[in-house]
């Protein structure tokens, strides 16, 4: 009777130490999932917010401006009429460079008439990303 009660007390040990073992992995592989997703979620963030910063100066390119290193301020400092402290202090801190080149010009001819439309580059970068865009002039 005693060797019985043993042995299902070693089994009930053993069951233990199984499942201890099963959870740990499990948790362990939700830890992983979770550290994964946090960091996806950042990337994406940042990759969010340097658009936005994008957007404000899609219309304010400038062949001054090409090979420069800026701040956001400083670039849409004419467009917006900017008076709170705080924008001012939060543009100010993300600096970009800025280059814009050349790329073609497309010849086209209606009525009678030639159109020339220029085709520009302008490239954008900081830490949080690069974005191109093309812009056309006539």
């Amino acid at each position: 009777m005693t060797i019985i009660k043993n042995s299902k007390s070693a089994y009930l040990l053993v069951e233990t130490i199984v499942s201890i073992i099963i959870l740990s992995i499990v948790g362990i592989a939700l830890l992983k999932i979770t550290s994964n997703q946090k960091s996806l979620y950042l990337i994406a963030t940042k990759k969010l917010q340097f658009s936005r910063y994008i957007s404000l100066i899609l219309d304010e390119h400038n062949i001054n401006l090409h090979n420069k290193d800026i701040n956001l301020y400083d670039m849409v400092k004419n467009k917006y009429n900017l008076k709170n402290d705080f924008e001012i202090k939060e543009l100010k801190k993300i600096k970009l460079h800025y280059s814009q080149k050349y790329k073609s010009i497309v010849n086209m001819k209606q009525d009678d008439k030639n159109i020339n439309i220029l085709i520009d580059e302008i490239i954008v970068k900081n830490r949080d990303g690069v974005s191109k865009f093309l812009t056309v002039k006539q």
